[in-house]
């Protein structure tokens, strides 16, 4: 292991950002206190800050080598509507609010690298972009930076994300993909009510609901290869007035997950097909409305061949291993489409830390601070080995 020597003097400060973070979560778009929380923490560097949207942040450090390499850090800043039954000190403070994902722990990370390559900046050329990104969970915040232009003409791309089932000191990162794009997908079936001994006299908006939810498992079992994953799963069907009576409405919720830009838009065209197909043979009609949350998560092979020795000078050899492929999207993936990139999953759990290896998204998620200094370092090191990189 070689965390960083100015990493290694920063941790108690990591830490404690961490813990403030953790206690002071914040939904996705609404991080208003934890954006200005981060403003402070750079101004006090000296590092000049812009929002992006209305909560995210944009910091820009340039080393006094004159111009060079450009290199955006990224950390995401939300925080998920779950209840913290944590019994720690740094709690969540806020009721029904907590980080179960880890985005405090890369807020912290990421400002513990800009005061680290603040020292630094007498040493490189170009310039590091710190991005502190709202939103992920719900696909809102990357598209912000990438619409506004701010990430225009960078040459690298860079992010981690807290890992609970890999243990501490171990890091993963995939040549290609690692996760799916995620499309959230509403289906609204219009019928006629009557009573349920005249079913004849209506058009049950429920019984073409279910049918249209059978139906679309069959997208991913029949329309395409067994080798390219991709997911289609319905959470909500809501439906019905009264027992007795043939449903007039119903609503489908669901989300499409793929790994292939192709398959993406088939299983998208063909649930619209689906489902104004067999609501026509129930006498209903339905309305589709799919909303974009992110494409597929593929790291760059060009990047991934500059990241990987400088990950493993970090952790070491063999704690560098492959990421299990997730259905589960980020939308890291909109800023390496526009700059290339790579995203390195950092192991925080152990057995001395109560809750460090459950799932993600769970009430009692925490992760072991040792992966702190870890997830700093690789910012810190990535962004030196290509500032330093001729262009």
């Amino acid at each position: 292991m070689a965390i960083h020597p100015l990493i290694e003097q920063d941790k108690d400060y990591i830490i404690s950002l961490r813990r403030w973070f953790h206690s002071h979560p914040e939904l996705s778009m609404k991080e208003y206190h934890t954006a200005a929380r981060i403003e402070e923490e750079l101004s006090a560097l000296g590092i000049p800050t812009r929002r992006v949207g209305e909560t995210g942040v944009l910091g820009v450090l340039k080393g006094r080598k004159g111009p060079g390499r450009r290199v955006v850090l990224r950390a995401d800043t939300d925080a998920l509507p779950i209840q913290d039954e944590k019994a720690v000190l740094y709690a969540s403070q806020c009721p029904g609010v907590m980080h179960a994902c880890g985005h405090d722990a890369h807020t912290a990370a990421l400002l513990g690298a800009a005061r680290a390559l603040k020292k630094l900046e007498d040493s490189f050329s170009g310039e590091v972009d710190l991005v502190f990104q709202p939103g992920e969970e719900y696909g809102a915040g990357a598209v912000l930076f990438v619409r506004e232009g701010v990430l225009e003409g960078a040459d690298r791309s860079f992010g981690v994300h807290m890992q609970s089932n890999l243990p501490v000191g171990q890091v993963a990162m995939n040549l290609g993909a690692e996760n799916a794009s995620v499309d959230h997908f509403t289906i609204r079936i219009h019928g006629r009510s009557a009573h349920v001994s005249t079913p004849e006299l209506g058009a049950d908006a429920l019984y073409a609901a279910a049918q249209i939810v059978t139906a679309l498992q069959g997208l991913v079992g029949r329309l395409k290869s067994p080798t390219d994953p991709a997911l289609i799963g319905v959470g909500v069907l809501r439906a019905g007035e009264g027992y007795n009576i043939v449903a007039r409405e119903a609503v489908i919720e669901g989300t499409v997950r793929c790994f292939s830009e192709e398959t993406r838009a088939m299983i998208n065209g063909k649930i619209a097909d689906t489902a104004r197909g067999v609501a026509a043979l129930y006498n209903t009609t339905a309305e589709i409305e799919t909303e974009s949350f992110t494409r597929a998560l593929i790291n760059d092979a060009g990047v991934y061949a500059e990241a990987a020795p400088v990950i493993e000078r970090v952790v070491g050899k063999g704690n560098l291993v492959a990421k299990e492929l997730s259905l589960g999207g980020d939308d890291m993936a909109e800023i390496m489409a526009v700059v290339p990139g790579v995203y390195a999953f950092v192991g925080s759990g152990s057995e001395a830390v109560p809750g460090s290896r459950l799932a993600h998204h769970t009430p009692g998620f925490d992760v072991d601070e040792g992966a702190l200094p870890i997830a700093a370092s690789l910012y810190v090191e990535s962004a030196l080995f290509w500032l330093k990189q001729r262009t």
